[in-house]
This record gives C-alpha cells, sequence and structure tokens, in this order.
C-alpha cells in the first residue's frame, strides 16, 4: 500500500490521530505500507512522522530526494518526503537520475517506481498550489515504470507517461464527481505494468445547474430544483450524496429566494445528504424602461446603472449588481434574500 502524502493535516493532527494511524497500519501486516509525506503533511519538526513508533510493516521516506527501498528482487520503490509545506523542488531530480545525466542503474535491473507528492505541470488544476513541480516525460526519461503520486485530487492513469494520481478516496469537493478509490497497479514477470482503477468511493458529489426562467414563486423554485436534483442523481444513494446547485436565469424582482429556507426543502423533498444552492440568477427587468420612470425607484435604477458603468473591476460590478439586485427585490415588496 503506498500513499504519496497529505495522510493528515498537520497542523490538526495530535496523538489520536497517529494512534488511529498505528492501529489501521498494523491490522493490514504483513501488507506493507509506504508513506512520502506531503504538503500538508511535511516532516516538519513536532510531525506525527517523527515522534511515533510505526508498525514494522511500516516504512516512512524521510529523505528531501528520491532514495530506493527494494520490496523484492527486482522490484524497487522510490519515494521522497517533503521538508516544508511549501516545496517547490523537483521531486524527480536525483534518485535513479546520475549526476550529469544517464541512470544509477542499468537497463535491466528491474522494475523502479516512483512514489511522491508532486505537480504535474501539464496537467495542474486551476487553483490547485505548484509543490514539487514535474513534468510527466520525465518519468520514463529518468528510468521509472511508473510514478505514484499525490497532490491532484482526481484519479489518472496515463500508460503512455507512467503518471498515476490515484485521487482522494472520497470527493473533498462539489467539482469532484465520478468514481474514487485505489489504483491497483500489477508488475508480471517480465516487468510489464498495469494499473487499475478500483471504484470503493461510498459518496458521490456534483455540481448541478437549475435555470429559473418562467418561475415566480418560492414554491415553484423548489418544484424546478427539486426534479433537477433527482434528474442528476439518478441511480445515486441520495443519503452519500452532497451537491452545489447553481439557480440561473431571469427571474422578476418580486421572487425573493431565501436560500436556507429552499435548501431546506429540497433537502426534505429529495433526501440527498447535503445542498449548497448559489443564486446567479439576473433579474428579469428592463432597466431602462425602469430609469425612465419620475419616481423613486426610477432614481434609484438610475444611481444604481451610472455606478455599474463607472466600476471598473469584476469585484466591484458584482457588488454593484448585488444592490441593484436588492433594492428592485424591495421595491417589488419581496422579501430581500442575500446571495
Amino acid at each position: 500500500m503506498t500513499i504519496a502524502g497529505d495522510l493528515f493535516e498537520h497542523e490538526r493532527a495530535g496523538a489520536d490521530t497517529a494512534q488511529f494511524l498505528v492501529e489501521t497500519f498494523a491490522s493490514w501486516e504483513p501488507m506493507r505500507v509506504l508513506l512520502a509525506p506531503g504538503n500538508h503533511d511535511p516532516l516538519v519538526p513536532g510531525s506525527i512522522y517523527l515522534r511515533t513508533r510505526w508498525p514494522d510493516n511500516v516504512h516512512v521516506f524521510r529523505g528531501p530526494r528520491l532514495e530506493p527501498l527494494e520490496l523484492t528482487e527486482g522490484l524497487t520503490v522510490w519515494g521522497l518526503g517533503h521538508q516544508e509545506p511549501a516545496w517547490t523542488g523537483n521531486p524527480l531530480e536525483g534518485g535513479l537520475a546520475a549526476p550529469g545525466g544517464g541512470r544509477r542503474h542499468r537497463a535491466g535491473d528491474g522494475v523502479h517506481l516512483a512514489l511522491f507528492h508532486g505537480a504535474e505541470t501539464g496537467s495542474r488544476p486551476a487553483g490547485k498550489g505548484v509543490h514539487g513541480p514535474f513534468a510527466a516525460a520525465e518519468i520514463r526519461e529518468r528510468g521509472y515504470a511508473v510514478a505514484l503520486c499525490g497532490h491532484y485530487h482526481g484519479r489518472r492513469i496515463d500508460p503512455e507517461s507512467g503518471l498515476v494520481y490515484p485521487g482522494s478516496p472520497e470527493p473533498l469537493a462539489f467539482d469532484e464527481s465520478g468514481p474514487r478509490g485505489p489504483v491497483l497497479v500489477e508488475i508480471g514477470n517480465r516487468g510489464e505494468v498495469k494499473c487499475t482503477g478500483i471504484d470503493t468511493n461510498r459518496w458521490h458529489a456534483g455540481i448541478v445547474e437549475c435555470r429559473l426562467d418562467g418561475v415566480s414563486s418560492l414554491t415553484a423554485t423548489v418544484d424546478r430544483v427539486s426534479a433537477e436534483v433527482l434528474t442528476a442523481t439518478a441511480g445515486l444513494p441520495l443519503e452519500r450524496t452532497t451537491l452545489r446547485v447553481d439557480l440561473v436565469g431571469a427571474v422578476p424582482p418580486s421572487l425573493g429566494v431565501d436560500l436556507f429556507d429552499c435548501e431546506s426543502a429540497v433537502r426534505e423533498a429529495t433526501g440527498v445528504a447535503a445542498l449548497k444552492i448559489r443564486d446567479l440568477t439576473a433579474p428579469a427587468t428592463d432597466l431602462e424602461a425602469l430609469a425612465e420612470e419620475g419616481t423613486t425607484r426610477g432614481a434609484f435604477v438610475r444611481i444604481a446603472v451610472a455606478a455599474l458603468a463607472a466600476t471598473g473591476s469584476a469585484e466591484e460590478k458584482a457588488v454593484v449588481g448585488d444592490a441593484l439586485r436588492y433594492g428592485l427585490e424591495a421595491f417589488a415588496g419581496s422579501e430581500v434574500g442575500l446571495r
């Protein structure tokens, strides 16, 4: 069993976490457990990696560069551990690669696997931190059959480059949908490597878009959102499903959607375990016509439209846009639902 980092959060891991891991890993004997610390569980002073007496079947890679561990004749795993939470070195430097290029080991000396926590630069998700950056093409160039990596939450198995990310065992965010679980690595007698994803996740997550065009009441909103949720979760265990629903479309200012009440009603109607609703709708209003009114509402619209035209950043426009929306809801006599 290999775990390529982020096994725990260093700031939150104490004696109870260490005891849980010790008991869990000991129950897996004689199977060996190889741990390669990452950016959330680095080998810093006070780490439970350093102050825990691990079972005999556990090996923690503690060096800052790839170091070998022979599992059996002809099969070696090279691993390293992050020494700090913001390490930006290339994890594939060193190890099999000899100084000045070339290989420390000759061809035919067995199968070599790399185990580390790192960010493959060619497939980095938006907003994901660059910890231990490397390129997938380096894996085979440096003599490894496969790189068993941690950091990205989505599963990726690339036979061409040897890049493997098993991903997180369960979804950690709404956008982490699809099957999840470990990757089984099988090595044949001639050194051939086969990687197969195993779907073991019990929880499911997803994002649903729900259009509210033509909806004019909270009851109708709940009915439409509930229908979209049930369609999107067909075949999934609702009691173990978490969703984010994005409300879009043009709605009348008189429709003030209280998100808390809407979420509660949809959960009760569908049975989904957890639900987060975002209101991304726009007011179905003719602003030009309203601005021509000789009323307080008309004056408000003129001021708000002028403010929108004068703002530069997207963040400022969003704030002024919300102010315009809330104002129109108030003038319509509806309860203002903050987004």
